[in-house]
C-alpha cells in the first residue's frame, strides 16, 4: 500500500522546489557565436550598392579515403571575412567570447593596415553595425 502525502506536505515540497528554483543563479543567456555574427556582418554588406563581402574559411577537411585529417589550405591569419566597400579594402576578423587574436592575424592585420586597408576586429553584430555606419554610410 502506497503512503499518501497530506495537503501540509505536499504544499512544503512545492514551496522548497520554488525556492531552491529561485535560489540558483540565474545564467547569462550565451552571446553571438563567431558564425552568426560573421553571416550577419556578410548579409549587410552585401545589402550595399558598391559593396561586396567574402568569408575566407581556413578549416581543415576530413579525407574520408585517406582517414586522416588535411590542414587548410590558406594563408594562416587570413581575416575571417575581407570586402571592398567602395573601393576600399577591409579585412574583418570575428571573435566571439573570450577568443583573441592569434600572433599570424596580428601580422595580417599589421600587414592590411600597412597597405592603406581598413581592419577590423568585431565581437558582435551591433557593434560592426556601429563600425560600418560611422565609416561607410555617413561619407
Amino acid at each position: 500500500m502506497k503512503a499518501r502525502w497530506t495537503t501540509e506536505q505536499y504544499e512544503q515540497a512545492q514551496k522548497d522546489s520554488l525556492e531552491k528554483r529561485l535560489s540558483k543563479p540565474k545564467v547569462k543567456p550565451p552571446g553571438e557565436t563567431a558564425n552568426r555574427i560573421t553571416a550577419n556582418v556578410i548579409r549587410i554588406i552585401n545589402l550595399q550598392s558598391g559593396c561586396v563581402a567574402y568569408r575566407i574559411n581556413n578549416v581543415g577537411v576530413w579525407d574520408a579515403a585517406k582517414g586522416i585529417h588535411r590542414k587548410g589550405n590558406t594563408e594562416k591569419g587570413i581575416p575571417d571575412i575581407i570586402a571592398c566597400i567602395m573601393g576600399e579594402f577591409w579585412g574583418i576578423e570575428v571573435k566571439a567570447g573570450r577568443d583573441k587574436m592569434s600572433e599570424e592575424q596580428c601580422m595580417r592585420k599589421f600587414e592590411i593596415i600597412n597597405a592603406k586597408g581598413k581592419f577590423f576586429e568585431i565581437r558582435s553584430t551591433q557593434e560592426f553595425i556601429d563600425v560600418f555606419e560611422n565609416l561607410f554610410l555617413h561619407k
